[in-house]
């Protein structure tokens, strides 16, 4: 398998016993959880036509205390324009 692959005997024994260790990732973690980010879908959902300012007051009495520049960018993650979310 590691000449038809192109890698090293142990990466490929590695792989196929589960134990090879997995990198650290790059870059901040997410201050956000896949439930709080459903929180903000279901907050948007009752009104889209809602500032993002009053986005990040609600989603910050649901528990979640975050910036308007991250409500902003999980906003834009759901499929949701601009244009329905002004300042």
């Amino acid at each position: 398998i590691s000449e038809r692959i192109g890698c090293s005997q142990s990466a490929v024994s590695r792989h196929l016993s589960g134990k090879s260790v997995g990198r650290k990732k790059c870059g901040k973690k997410r201050c956000t959880t896949r439930r709080g980010d459903r929180t903000l879908r279901k907050i948007v959902e009752k009104d889209r036509f809602q500032t993002l300012g009053d986005l990040r007051k609600q989603w910050t009495e649901s528990g979640v205390e975050t910036s308007r520049a991250t409500v902003h960018r999980r906003v834009q993650e759901m499929g949701y324009r601009e244009a329905a979310l002004d300042c």
